[in-house]
């Protein structure tokens, strides 16, 4: 209880210390040298001296006294008003603090190790008591989904979860945010679970600063090349294949479907998609893809995506659910004879759950 005790205390420290400074912590910070000056830097002191002189305290600075004094008063008001206008800050952050949640998503089920928590990487300046809600999709085999069928029920959970967090306080002081190393066909379903969640904050695992980070970069303007659109035409069933990070190799692809193949794909898979507005206009582009393809008869799309988390995550939440085709978003696997060997067929498209299909 002790050890507790003294993990918050420092805890709260440490927030005090990094906390968002207003005017009145700079202003603060002014008056200290001007009353340094004002006092004088030479203070001397003298003791009583053998002979029975008196103690004696003074300055030896040069200003009068009757522009020192005044001034002192000012100075030492506005740096008292200052210090109060900071802690009535810091009280009422607290309260807000206090009042508002932000519950954080975090997948995980691509590696066995529990790694860096995404809740201790969110922001400081995204207010609020941060609730842990874990998407646990591992099944003890490092990097491979052994059941997917057994899994499907624990987005729904998490997302019961949120909304059960969510209903105890006004909707204006919950914030969501989420995060995850998950395979791609529950990645992409959790997007479409919690696209109705409201405003999302997403976050990503950089695996060179081997740290959380959000999307803050700026947009680098590089959007899909779209190709095979002409080849869809009256077809029922297409793949599309979503080439962000990694290409979609078509020798893969062959071994699974034989459908007509509409890609878009990154110019420079090398690109930074470390951006939320990149993010939001590359799955406004999958969005305007789908509906064209509806709109050419297409009742089924099989999507195929390499990408990062956030990337298919973003992709999920803009999907349609009820204007646009049936979809299926599959799994790659490397090793196997079919290297798309099953996939989820969303909650879209009249579909009420989401199911497993395999290949």
């Amino acid at each position: 209880m002790k050890r507790d005790t003294l993990d918050w205390a420092l805890r709260e420290f440490v927030r005090f210390l990094v906390r968002p400074r207003g005017f009145e912590g700079r202003i603060a910070q002014g008056c200290v040298p001007i009353l340094v000056a004002l006092l004088g830097w030479d203070w001397f002191v003298k003791f009583a001296a053998p002979d029975g002189n008196s103690f004696e305290m003074g300055s030896a600075n040069t200003i009068p006294g009757w522009i020192q004094l005044p001034l002192v008063v000012l100075f030492s008001t506005i740096f008292a008003c200052c210090m109060l206008i900071s802690w009535r800050r810091l009280v009422r952050d607290n309260e807000l603090r206090n009042r508002k949640k932000v519950i954080v998503i975090e997948g995980r089920g691509l590696r066995e190790d529990d790694g860096s928590p995404l809740s201790e990487a969110v922001p400081a300046d995204i207010v609020g008591n941060r609730i842990g809600v874990l998407l646990d999709l591992r099944q003890r085999r490092d990097g491979v989904v052994v059941d997917p069928e057994e899994l499907l029920p624990d987005v729904d959970s998490v997302r019961r979860q949120v909304q059960q967090y969510a209903k105890t306080s006004d909707r204006r002081d919950v914030t969501v945010v989420y995060g995850g190393l998950t395979p791609v066909p529950f990645t992409f379903l959790s997007g479409v679970t919690f696209d109705d969640e409201g405003q999302i904050i997403v976050m990503d695992w950089d695996r060179n600063r081997e740290a959380w980070r959000g999307l803050d970069s700026p947009d680098d303007g590089q959007r899909f090349e779209v190709d095979g659109l002409e080849a869809a035409n009256y077809a029922k069933e297409v793949v599309v294949a979503v080439s962000s990070s990694y290409l979609v190799r078509g020798e893969n692809i062959a071994t699974t479907f034989n459908h007509p193949v509409v890609r878009l794909t990154m110019p420079n898979l090398t690109s930074s998609h470390w951006s939320q507005a990149k993010q939001n206009a590359l799955a406004e582009q999958l969005f305007e893809v789908a509906k064209l393809l509806d709109a050419r008869g297409v009742t089924t799309i099989h999507l195929l995506l390499a990408g990062q988390n956030s990337v298919v995550f973003n992709l999920g939440r803009r999907y349609d659910k009820r204007n646009l085709p049936s979809l299926i978003v599959y799994q790659y696997e490397s090793a196997g004879e079919k290297t798309y060997p099953w996939g989820i067929k969303m909650p879209v498209g009249g579909e009420r759950i989401p199911s497993i299909i395999w290949t």
